[in-house]
């Protein structure tokens, strides 16, 4: 099941990195929970906007210290990631530790919850 959940991370990565909406839309939960890197509580439609608009690119994202724990059902993912790219705009790089927590449903694996700690 972990290596299900690293495949998962990668991919969700990747459409992140591509603003790739259909895989997000596939892989985030209609009521996702997401506590962003400003401690503002974003739906899965504002998390998708930025990406929709192409307000939000993202040049590079790379991980370090990925753990990942199995809850029957639920996976918990906890991870730095160091994100290059722009919104609006205007050039940024961030270091943030991601938790994101994914179920399985009857249509697969769906992340219902998120938050992202700014690190320095």
């Amino acid at each position: 099941m972990i290596s299900e959940i690293i495949k998962l991370e990668e991919a969700i990565i990747d459409a992140f990195i591509y603003s790739d909406v259909a895989v997000l839309d596939q892989l985030l939960h209609v009521d996702l929970v997401f506590v962003n890197h400003k401690g503002m509580l974003i739906s899965k439609q504002e998390d998708l906007a930025p990406h929709l608009s192409g307000d939000l690119k993202i040049t590079g994202i790379l991980t370090a210290d990925q753990h990942i724990s199995i809850f029957g059902d639920t996976a918990v993912v906890s991870v730095f990631k160091d994100i290059k790219g722009s919104y609006l705009a205007e050039d940024f790089e961030s270091r943030v530790r991601f938790t994101r927590v994914w179920k399985l449903f009857e249509q697969g694996w769906k992340v219902i919850s998120a938050t992202s700690v700014p690190f320095q």
